[in-house]
């Protein structure tokens, strides 16, 4: 009877515990597929946003390229339709001169020689009309030839004025295709970035507040610094507060499983000297449950020691983030290349001609702390070397102002754009579009700035040489 007690008892109670583990690591299964699926999706989202910068950048640079052309073939054009006016006017005064000439002789040939000899003039004036007719008409017959040539000179003016009409027209279809291409790109490069469109508007709403403050752009400038190192301390704190209370709660856990077992321990031994006399009778059923609880425990442990390396990963990586500050969860790592090493191969911001250099005094009669470029209207602006876009917004003498951060010390400025697509915080790389200028009749003006800690320096020297015209 003894013997097939435990039997008996073992049979209901086994199998909890195995389906109990079997849900734990189905579970388990799960949450890592879970996983993996959202890590996946996190490096497509990331590669997707990267290969759009690059279309961007490629799109920008397209739009600059037919912007230049465009108004290389409308100088042409000026220049040709100058010079049809000129041989139009040449040709009318040869008009009328050759008019008085051939009127002069139908007369003369409408009247026969016998007129001649009668009419009252002396006979030496007879013959002088009639050898200065036989001279003039070689010269008439000159005149004739030196006309048609003129008249095929400004028939092929004219067809080079329709042909230059015809290139001006494909270019500017060509033109109004990369803006629509450009405008698509923005759409979706808006789309990927509305996860973190809250945080950036925020941002914006306090830098803002602090450019009304600013007494000058050194004062704000300053200002952004000390914000920034603000937001790396407060990044630092928050892990460091998260660190802590994970470590209290994993003590206090490990406290409460240790007095949890020792209580089983006590309660084990206490049952064990209770029901001592009463071992052998049910000696297979305690088997049967140490088993059981034994079996729990292991699938309790392996559920804790995968959900302790899952938030030791989770840790590692807001640690990082952290550390790296905003522009590393968006992005490639900033500034790759040290922005001293690019002096002269940095790409204008936008296409155009320079028509105030650093030095020179501007209307206010002070020397010009950067350059001005007189571009197109409706020109794309770009970024002209990768850095973060740490001010995006109005500012007092500057119109719409944009500030991005290069490293060692160096911003660079842009002023005069008609809108601004470059947000608070984005890391930008060479040759991303950030803005474009207005569509007003009066002729836009980019103002371009570079500052090394505070200071302007000249930035002629840090761009490539390009098409771009430098006047005076």
């Amino acid at each position: 009877m003894s013997a097939g007690l435990p039997a008996s008892a073992a049979d209901p109670a086994s199998p909890a515990p195995d389906r109990r583990l079997k849900e734990l690591e189905n579970a388990l299964q799960k949450g890592q597929a879970e996983q993996q699926q959202i890590n996946q999706r996190a490096d497509q989202l990331a590669k997707e946003m990267d290969d759009l910068r690059n279309s961007m950048v490629n799109a920008a640079r397209a739009v600059q390229e037919h912007e230049e052309t465009l108004s290389e073939l409308e100088l042409q054009l000026t220049d040709l339709t100058a010079l049809e006016k000129d041989k139009a006017g040449t040709l009318e005064l040869r008009r009328q001169q050759m008019n008085g000439v051939l009127t002069a002789l139908e007369r003369l040939a409408f009247r026969p020689s016998e007129a001649l000899i009668a009419q009252p003039t002396s006979p030496a004036d007879t013959v002088r009309s009639a050898i200065l007719l036989r001279n003039v008409l070689p010269q008439i017959q000159d005149s004739a030839k030196v006309l048609r040539a003129e008249l095929d000179s400004l028939a092929s003016v004219r067809a080079d004025v329709a042909r230059q009409k015809k290139k001006i027209s494909a270019t500017a279809a060509k033109l109004d295709d990369e803006h629509r291409r450009l405008s698509t790109l923005y759409g979706r490069k808006k789309q990927l970035q509305q996860e973190t469109e809250e945080q950036r508007q925020e941002t914006a709403k306090r830098l803002q507040a602090m450019a009304a403050e600013a007494e000058d752009l050194r004062d704000l400038l300053a200002r952004l610094e000390q914000e920034k190192k603000r937001r790396e301390q407060e990044a630092a704190e928050r892990v460091q507060a998260e660190r802590a209370a994970r470590e209290a709660e994993k003590i206090a856990a490990k406290a409460a499983r240790e007095a949890e077992i020792a209580a089983a321990k006590a309660a084990r031994e206490a049952a064990a000297a209770t029901l001592k006399a009463e071992k052998e009778k049910h000696e297979a059923e305690i088997i049967a449950a140490r088993q059981a609880k034994q079996a729990e425990e292991q699938a309790a442990r392996t559920a804790k020691e995968a959900q302790a390396k899952a938030d030791k990963a989770t840790r590692e990586a807001d640690a990082a983030a952290a550390k790296m500050g905003p522009a590393s969860r968006q992005g490639p790592a900033p500034w790759s290349r040290p922005f001293s090493q690019a002096e002269g191969e940095m790409p204008f911001p936008a296409r155009g001609r320079v028509v105030a250099r650093f030095g020179q005094n501007n209307e206010s009669g002070s020397p010009s702390r950067g350059i001005t470029i007189a571009p197109r209207p409706g020109a794309q602006v770009v970024s002209p070397y990768d850095g973060q876009v740490v001010f995006a917004g109005p500012f007092r003498g500057y119109g719409l102002l944009l500030i991005i951060e290069h490293g060692e010390g160096y911003h660079t400025l842009l002023a005069g754009m008609a809108r601004i697509d470059g947000n608070v915080g984005q890391h930008l790389l060479p040759g991303e579009p950030v803005g474009v200028m207005g569509q007003s009749e009066s002729k836009p003006l980019l103002y371009v700035e570079l500052r090394r800690n505070g200071q302007p320096v000249n930035p002629l020297p840090w761009f490539t040489a390009h098409k771009t015209k430098v006047s005076g």
